[in-house]
């Protein structure tokens, strides 16, 4: 009979004392966290390494007989994304998947290297084995990409240089830190991944002869050689198959 009396007059007190049991529990487990687990900051910046006039054309198929100044310099563009795909190998720790949807699209003014919105992702923090990102470019109403310049030819002088990539698809790139090592994210650390297309290893194998025997078109605003799947194939097939290699993520 007492150990019921006990029990009836103090329901409130037992409620504090199991409170104060729960309690410690609870941030026990708050603090046993998977590490694994928590989200590091990665801002992503999109631009491009430009082709400069001193470093193209120094390796042409065609004499140009000693005449000075020839070259092709590429050094604006522009780059739509609509989607980006996520996969992360770590060490001693599970892998890493996700995918990004833009609605409108990323928008990126390669020249600038500015984007049309600002990207960041929460990746879990770790010791990554491997990166990579898959970008899915095009939009409806926008080409992929498109890179512009200037070439400086024997006898045709300099002309405006326009390489349009029409095939919306996606584009695979594994990630690198400038060091060449494992790619470490820490949660309290905003890390950056720059995303560059090199306009120098895109048109290496462009050479003078290539550009001579191209068509040119005569815009109102100056004679283009323009470069896509139609116009001037065979100089787009050289570049477009280069375009996987030389879309490149450097993560610091």
């Amino acid at each position: 009979m007492y150990r019921i009396l006990i029990c009836l007059q103090n329901p409130v007190r037992m409620r504090i004392n199991l409170l104060f049991l729960y309690l410690p529990l609870l941030f026990f487990l708050s603090c046993g966290k998977d590490p694994s687990t928590l989200p590091a900051k990665v801002n992503m910046n999109f631009g491009m390494i430009p082709l400069g006039q001193e470093e193209s054309l120094k390796e042409a198929s065609l004499d140009n007989n000693g005449e000075n100044g020839v070259y092709l310099s590429i050094t604006d563009g522009t780059l739509v994304i609509n989607r980006i795909d996520f996969e992360g190998r770590r060490e001693s720790a599970e892998d890493v998947f996700f995918t990004a949807h833009f609605d409108p699209p990323i928008i990126v003014d390669l020249g600038e290297g500015s984007s049309s919105r600002y990207v960041q992702f929460d990746i879990p923090q770790g010791v990554f084995e491997r990166m990579e990102f898959i970008f899915h470019l095009g939009a409806p109403g926008h080409l992929p990409l498109v890179m512009t310049g200037v070439a400086n030819l024997p006898q045709f002088g300099e002309k405006l240089i326009r390489f349009e990539y029409q095939y919306p698809e996606p584009i695979s790139t594994i990630a690198q830190s400038p060091e060449g090592n494992t790619i470490v994210l820490k949660k309290d650390v905003v890390s950056t991944a720059s995303v560059l297309i090199d306009a120098e290893k895109l048109f290496r194998l462009v050479n003078i002869g290539l550009l001579v025997s191209s068509e040119v078109s005569n815009p109102t605003q100056g004679e283009t050689i323009v470069i896509n799947q139609d116009m001037n194939s065979p100089i787009f097939n050289v570049v477009a198959n280069r375009l996987s290699q030389s879309l490149e993520v450097i993560i610091e």
